[in-house]
Order: C-alpha cells, then sequence, then structure tokens
C-alpha cells in the first residue's frame, strides 16, 4: 500500500514557473489567490479547463462565495479570462490564464529597462565623479553635457572617455576641447578600446633615435589638437 501510495505522489506533477513563484506578489497577486491560480492550473492539466468553485472548494479550506470573489477579481483586474466555447452545440467555458503570464512579461520587460536605466545612471556618475577628481573640481554644466554628449551622441564608451581623460592629464593639457580632439582621432582611426588607444598613442611616444652630441626629449608628446584631419 505504501509503494502504491508513492507511486501515486511521484506520476502527477504540474509544471509550475519558478518565475511566476518568486514574483507573483510583484505583479499584485496575494498568497491566496495565487494558491487558487495554482489549483486553477492544476485543474487545467487534469483535463478540467473551468472548474466550478465547488469543485476548487473540496481542494481548498476557503468557502465557495469566497473562491467566486476571489475569481471575479481576476478576472476583472486582467489575471485570467473567460471563453464561451460551442463543440458539437454543447455550450462551454474555458478559463485562460495566458493573461497571468502577459503580466508576469511586462513586470519583468519594466524590471529590466528600470534596472538598465539606474545602471547608466551609476555609472555616469562614476565617470563625472573620475572626471572631477581629475580636475580637481565640480564640473560645469556644459562640461557635463559635453560628457554626456559622448555617451549619448558620440557613444564612446565609458572606459574610452576614461583612456582620453588619462592622455589629456599625461600630455597636462587637461581641459575639454582637448579630450574630445583625443577621441575624434581615436574615432577616426577606428580605436574602439583603451588598449587600441594606448597602442595607437604610443607610436607618437617612441623617442627619436638620439646622437650622441644630441640631448633629446626623453618622453615627447603627441599634440592631439595639432594632428592632421583625415
Amino acid at each position: 500500500m505504501e509503494k502504491f501510495i508513492l507511486k501515486l505522489l511521484k506520476e502527477g506533477v504540474m509544471s509550475v514557473s519558478t518565475t511566476l513563484v518568486k514574483h507573483y506578489k510583484d505583479i499584485g497577486l496575494s498568497d491566496l489567490e495565487f494558491i487558487l491560480v495554482i489549483h486553477i492550473m492544476n485543474f487545467k492539466n487534469e483535463g478540467f479547463d473551468f472548474p466550478t468553485t465547488e469543485q476548487l472548494k473540496e481542494r481548498m479550506t476557503m468557502d465557495e462565495p469566497i473562491i467566486l470573489s476571489m475569481l471575479q477579481r481576476l478576472i476583472k483586474n486582467g489575471f485570467l479570462t473567460v471563453e464561451d466555447k460551442m463543440d458539437k452545440g454543447v455550450r462551454s467555458e474555458l478559463i485562460h490564464i495566458d493573461p497571468l503570464y502577459q503580466k508576469l512579461t511586462q513586470y519583468l520587460m519594466a524590471a529590466h529597462a528600470k534596472d538598465k536605466a539606474t545602471q547608466e545612471v551609476k555609472q555616469r556618475d562614476n565617470l563625472y565623479t573620475i572626471f572631477e577628481q581629475e580636475f580637481g573640481r565640480p564640473l560645469s554644466p556644459i562640461e557635463a553635457e559635453n560628457l554626456a554628449m559622448w555617451q549619448d551622441n558620440d557613444y564612446y564608451s565609458d572606459d574610452l572617455i576614461i583612456a582620453a581623460l588619462r592622455e589629456a592629464v599625461i600630455s597636462g593639457k587637461l581641459y575639454f576641447r582637448y579630450i574630445d580632439r583625443i577621441l575624434l582621432e581615436w574615432q577616426r582611426n577606428r580605436i574602439r578600446t583603451p588598449q587600441q588607444a594606448r597602442e595607437f598613442s604610443l607610436r607618437f611616444r617612441k623617442p627619436p633615435v638620439s646622437q650622441p652630441q644630441q640631448k633629446t626629449e626623453a618622453f615627447p608628446f603627441y599634440n592631439w589638437l595639432e594632428a592632421d584631419s583625415r
């Protein structure tokens, strides 16, 4: 007998999305409503597309009026829909759970968009902080707008902007026009990463072959503002 019961328990398995379990309260379902939805899913899994309140009551601890009220709320709020169906002249009704998953999908997409926006704000704030530390002062509104344009209009990555900032610091020309010229030159030469930028810049920093009688500058700088417009 025990083996038979264990076999029954293992046979009927109903799949419930773990995402739904995690977020049902975020889309507006109460604990009891979620349990009710689970029972409806189970009935549908058994072939009952429209379980009655009496059938639901047999598996729950709530009275029919409460179950009916919860069903009406779920339908009214767009978690479930009811469809009339005619099959060989026989009228029947179906409960659809797709609207529930549509709400969950909309929630997840909105949450993703919000997280992405938050991350972008954090990245931008971090970039501003780096610039303010190098400049030793808060950025002016025009400078902040310029920085935003590099990101939003020119689509320079934060890493590349920071690399251009470092280049300006090394060159001793810490102002936005110089940094903008660096970025433009890198763009023209298809520079996309800080490593590529470093290799490109080092080409202009190699000291000339020294002559015994001459004293050469050990670390000449490349003047980005005077670079040829190509």
